[in-house]
């Protein structure tokens, strides 16, 4: 039976409160019959800070059955983030604002690079434990089913595959799955910020630039996920909706009732 790692990342109780089901309708149980599955956690722990207006309540975390977690406090890291920012005179990431209105679009990038540089680590240590990985930010609902096909795929290739969710000017961030040895490469991308900035691109642009320099593979996962912020605003891209036109009428309109079911849930929640 082959090794599967679900591995969160980020400011985990940020919307995992919303979320963590689909993940487990959708991903986990999809898996469980055929595959050994563990879950690692790294959470990036704001502490009082409050994200989209709310404070975050830690004790969310045990949502998740998770095998192994890690933390971090954010404070610490950003102190360091901003000596890598003044130091090679990072000042801004101009083509989007990634992070909203407040303009911490360079620190939030930063902060998510980190993120996922910490499930690389982690990978690493386990390289010889887990035969294929998956990578999802917490505050991801996952709209349909994984494609097992894609998972047995991903073993025997030298790729990932990547969600088609919102790829802005490169490859949508935040949900993969492959290999733990090809995936290390580009989770491990805050190692070599040198690379891709200063530059006046969006942070997918980043991502592909970490695929692309690293010779992976992508391929496209069929996978669709709607974004949830802490104040249960729901991110539903205008890519997404485009992207999921290219599916079955079928498919087409069970996703379309699964994100206005969410929004319904959100509403009188």
């Amino acid at each position: 039976m082959k090794r599967i790692v679900f591995c969160l990342f980020g400011v985990i109780p940020r919307s995992i409160k919303y979320t963590f089901n689909s993940m487990k309708e959708n991903i986990l149980d999809v898996l469980k019959d055929k595959y050994s599955v563990d879950i690692y956690v790294f959470n990036l722990n704001v502490n009082d800070v409050l994200i989209d207006g709310v404070k975050m309540n830690n004790n969310d975390i045990s949502l998740i059955p998770y095998n192994y977690i890690e933390h971090y406090d954010q404070d610490i890291l950003d102190i360091e983030i901003k000596n890598i920012i003044e130091k090679h005179n990072y000042k801004t990431f101009t083509r989007y604002d990634y992070g909203g209105p407040n303009g911490h679009s360079i620190e939030n990038c930063f902060r998510q690079m980190y993120s996922e540089y910490r499930v690389g680590l982690f990978l690493e240590k386990n390289i010889n434990n887990y035969d294929i990985a998956i990578v999802c930010g917490p505050d991801y609902f996952i709209a349909n089913k994984i494609n097992l096909n894609h998972i047995e795929e991903s073993y025997n290739n030298n790729n990932i595959y990547i969600t088609l969710a919102n790829e802005g000017q490169g490859y949508t961030n935040g949900f993969y799955f492959g290999k733990p040895s090809v995936l290390i490469k580009s989770l491990k991308r805050y190692e070599y910020v040198d690379n891709y900035f200063p530059n006046p691109n969006d942070y997918e642009y980043i991502f592909k630039r970490s695929i692309d320099d690293n010779n992976i593979i992508r391929r496209k996962s069929d996978l669709l996920f709607f974004k949830i912020r802490a104040n249960k605003t729901i991110f539903f891209s205008h890519t997404n909706r485009l992207y999921i036109k290219t599916f079955s009428r079928s498919l087409f309109n069970e996703i379309l009732n699964t994100y206005n079911n969410l929004c319904h849930t959100l509403k009188n929640n």
